[in-house]
């Protein structure tokens, strides 16, 4: 059976949970929720989770120093492999995505070798289990205007804001 651990703690940014099993990240959470709610969601998602902090310290370490506006590489093992295929490409390819670029929707499509698949790309995005990580936050539109984001568009302009990408 799979150990799932997990971890929740106050940023200047909001309650951030981290989910990860078997040592490997499978969830990321940035919310307005007070740290007993976040408890009461992540125990409702995977009841046999165990919280504890010790497991989480460089990832810890990495999101304070990326929300404070630090370059920060989070070559942190994840593990996604419970998304669809395309999804996965997508997501991989988000990763390679440096510190302060942005690129397109249809540029990721294209990446992933399905030129015409921006719509299926935006889908792939929202199914992103570990935003920030995985940087969904640095793909926008074509036209450079912001495009949606899972935690919702104030929270992607202030992570671009944080990595000197400034998009209206």
């Amino acid at each position: 059976m799979p150990v799932i651990e997990f971890v929740i703690f106050e940023s200047w940014f909001g309650t951030i949970s981290v989910v990860q099993r078997d040592g490997r990240i499978i969830c990321l959470d940035l919310s307005e929720n007070d740290m007993y709610q976040e408890h009461r969601h992540i125990l409702r998602r995977f009841p046999t989770a165990v919280e504890t902090d010790l497991p989480f310290k460089r990832v810890r370490t990495l999101l304070h120093r990326y929300l404070k506006g630090q370059q920060v590489d989070f070559d942190i093992e994840i593990d996604i492999s419970d998304l669809p295929e395309f999804t996965r490409k997508v997501l991989e390819e988000l990763r390679r995505i440096p510190y302060g670029e942005t690129r397109s929707y249809s540029e990721i499509a294209a990446l992933t070798g399905q030129p015409k698949g921006s719509r299926a790309v935006g889908q792939a995005i929202k199914r992103n289990p570990i935003p920030i990580i995985i940087p969904c936050h640095r793909v926008i539109r074509h036209d450079g205007s912001l495009g949606g984001f899972s935690l919702g568009e104030k929270i992607k302009k202030r992570l671009l804001f944080l990595e000197g990408v400034q998009k209206t």
